[in-house]
């Protein structure tokens, strides 16, 4: 994966003849994201990728594009919203899928989509209209389900690098949410992930961490990121 830089790799994908009958409206000759691509980020994969198009501050909508017979398309979609949830600002993803692009629905529904409504013959095709569902994804109910795994194990790590400085019994919610602050600040996010975490501790009951010189402090350890590296360590009296 890698944060395209132009739009002119998924644009092509987006014109290629095979694709672009299943991404287009009646009337369209091509599709151009020149004109949207200032509020765009643009993930690409090999065989295509995803434009998420920012409609507000931390809400965007997603645009799949990929060639046909793309393979781990659904591997590449989680390893997406993963970025988008930790690596941005992102807090909520929001889709549109036509009802006669079923592989597109099925994709959606399994990295976590799930259907909000469906409007009646809201995408006009050459054949006539088409229903269309909408779809949506919030960073809360990617922690909860597809990016649960990662995420847990992260803060178990965390947690076991604590040792003797553990302050609670095993708590595989408070892992979760550890492991999301951990991601968030290996994404370069350090900020956002502290206050995903002091915001779910305020309603949970644990202790807020706090910011100092660049670390994260806390019961008397602190949590060091440079770039993916995180290191745990006994803070040292002054």
């Amino acid at each position: 994966m890698k944060i395209a830089r132009s739009p002119d790799f998924l644009e092509s994908v987006a014109n290629d003849p095979r694709v672009f009958p299943a991404v287009s409206c009646a009337g369209m000759e091509r599709v151009d994201l020149a004109p949207v691509w200032g509020d765009c980020i643009g993930l690409e994969f090999d065989t295509g990728g995803w434009l998420f198009h920012r409609l507000r501050p931390a809400y965007y909508e997603v645009h799949t594009l990929f060639l046909p017979r793309s393979r781990y398309v659904r591997e590449m979609a989680l390893a997406a919203a993963h970025y988008m949830f930790t690596g941005t600002d992102a807090m909520e993803l929001v889709t549109k899928v036509p009802v006669d692009l079923p592989s597109a629905l099925a994709l959606a529904k399994a990295s976590g989509f799930t259907e909000r409504f469906t409007r009646k013959g809201a995408w006009i095709r050459d054949s006539g209209a088409v229903d269309v569902v909408y779809l949506g994804l919030t960073l809360d109910e990617w922690a909860r389900g597809v990016g649960r795994e990662y995420l847990a194990e992260r803060g178990e790590w965390f947690h076991q690098q604590l040792g003797e400085h553990q302050t609670h019994d095993d708590d595989p919610i408070h892992d979760l949410f550890v492991g999301l602050g951990i991601a968030c600040a290996e994404a370069g996010q350090a900020d956002k992930g502290l206050w995903l975490y002091n915001r779910w501790a305020a309603f949970a009951g644990y202790r807020p961490l706090e910011m100092k010189r660049g670390a994260i402090r806390f019961d008397g350890v602190v949590l060091r990121v440079s770039g993916e590296n995180v290191t745990v360590e006994k803070e040292q009296c002054p």
